[in-house]
């Protein structure tokens, strides 16, 4: 069963922060880091079914929104979320993909 998540960092002002020990680039550096331990914790042997984990990351803009009136639901849109999910898709298990503009934000 795949699962998918997205996240997203500098949305609220408070988090647009120009130290890059705070606010969204120091966010972004701890996601970074989550991700690694993900990994290391997929290479243990398992009693079940395997997990695999695979991430994209870009840095841009987002148009977000809440859509739909039966069941609302927050969305974001727009290139820098497709980029990312294409990163994500072409990855390979256990690896986290992201461009320049990215790792210019990290820490």
């Amino acid at each position: 069963v795949g699962h998918e998540y997205v996240a997203a960092v500098g949305v609220v002002p408070d988090d647009r922060v120009k130290d890059r020990t705070q606010g969204h680039q120091s966010i972004l550096g701890q996601l970074v880091l989550v991700a690694k331990e993900v990994m290391e914790l997929q290479n243990q042997p398992q009693s079940e079914e395997p997990v695999t984990f695979q991430m994209g990351i870009h840095t841009g803009p987002v148009v977000a929104g809440v859509v739909g009136q039966r069941l609302p639901r927050f969305r974001l849109f727009g290139d820098t979320i497709n980029t990312a999910a294409r990163m994500m898709q072409k990855g390979l298990p256990g690896e986290v993909q992201f461009g320049e503009a990215t790792k210019k934000e990290l820490p």
